[in-house]
């Protein structure tokens, strides 16, 4: 198969892809007009649920999850990690021994587990929609058992440092020996815990600026620290509800203006993306509400409960909050968080042959996702 298209960079090619990967990419002179742009497939690293589908709640069927894969790949997601929250020891062990036998007969896109607790800070400013009442302090113990159902598809995990800093770092040492990545979040750490956090191997922050109280010191804040922290990425979800665009605006460009960029973007999406825009969906245990804007919500509290955000559309949300070039926004939702993956994606030759082809309107709209060379979506 080859394929005429523009890259997010203006550059024309011919992209040829046999069997699963990309063959050859030879550039083109000239200026061809109305050519699709062709990038490469996004990656989310946090997905609570989509299309209806709670993956914190057992599967009802083979059928639930092909179509929640199908709807991920239908918004140019050819790669995700399923973010499973807080939860006691047992529901873990189903919920991952579950999803694990459905991986291993068909993954489809997904790429493995974002472990989101139990190891969370509990202070209501900061556990966000998780129950405080089952988390606990780092566990090595608890990662082995994680291991021993999943394996390697434990690739990330989401720590708070002070809930005790010791556990924490020999958590952090044991997960990154075995190529797990370790970020830090829903936690109030700062200075030198996390420092020492850092320097025992967590790499990025997530969803920056959310599970935060609302009320914090001028200058001696968590956001603040993250954001002058040497190294650190971190992740904004661009639904302009759980960041203001003002907020997007200054923290996306304040991680996108160092060299090398520490952007990443994500939807946090829960059951109720690419679904029904009303009525309550579940985030394991707990009930979300959508409110007339279609914010995931606790009823009664109106805490933000994961999102509605869909990854092609949140591309597009990012660039025009934060005045990013299109191709900076799809980096860091596509080959910036795979390389944090270890994984060898983008388009470049001998790379699997995973990317999106967008009509370049003035409102793009994607026209196709190809996943290992395969058409797995394609635009009525």
């Amino acid at each position: 198969m080859k394929i005429t298209a523009r890259t997010l960079s203006g550059q024309i090619c011919e992209v040829q892809v046999e069997g699963l990967v990309f063959k050859k990419i030879t550039p083109l002179k000239g200026n061809i007009l109305d050519l699709p742009w062709i990038a490469p497939g996004l990656v989310d690293i946090q997905i609570n649920g989509f299309g209806g589908i709670d993956f914190n709640r057992p599967l009802p069927s083979e059928e639930a999850w092909q179509h929640a894969t199908q709807q991920l790949y239908a918004h140019g997601c050819t790669g995700f990690l399923i973010a499973l929250i807080t939860n006691q020891e047992e529901g873990y062990r189903d919920l991952l021994a579950g999803l694990t036998s459905q991986i291993n007969r068909d993954a489809r896109n997904c790429l493995g587990f974002h472990m989101e607790g139990p190891w969370l800070n509990p202070d209501p400013g900061y556990r966000g929609a998780h129950r405080a009442d089952w988390m606990g302090k780092p566990d090595v113990r608890m990662l082995e058992d994680w291991r021993a159902i999943a394996g390697s598809l434990i690739k990330l995990i989401t720590l708070a440092p002070e809930v005790d800093l010791d556990a924490s770092l020999r958590l952090i040492r044991e997960a990154v020996a075995q190529e797990i990545c370790i970020f830090l979040g829903h936690s109030g750490t700062m200075g030198e815990n996390l420092r020492a956090a850092v320097e025992a191997g967590a790499i990025g922050w997530t969803h920056l600026g959310n599970a935060v109280p609302a009320n914090v010191p001028k200058f001696e804040n968590v956001v603040l620290h993250a954001l002058a922290q040497s190294g650190l990425y971190a992740s904004l979800i661009p639904d302009g509800v759980h960041l203001p665009p003002h907020a997007f605006n200054v923290f996306a460009n304040l991680l996108d203006r160092v060299n090398p960029s520490r952007l990443l973007l994500t939807t946090d999406a829960m059951a109720g993306a690419s679904a029904d825009k009303s009525g309550r969906y579940t985030l394991g245990e707990v009930e979300v509400e959508l409110d007339a804007e279609g914010s995931a919500r606790l009823p009664g509290s109106g805490r933000l409960a994961g999102s509605t955000l869909t990854p092609f559309q949140g591309v597009f949300l990012a660039e025009r909050m934060a005045g990013l070039y299109l191709e900076e926004a799809w980096t860091a939702f596509s080959t910036r968080p795979a390389s944090l993956l270890k994984l060898s994606h983008g388009l470049h030759e001998g790379n699997s042959a995973d990317f999106c082809l967008i009509a370049p309107e003035k409102t793009p709209t994607l026209l196709a996702t190809y996943h290992r060379g395969k058409c797995v979506y394609d635009a009525p």
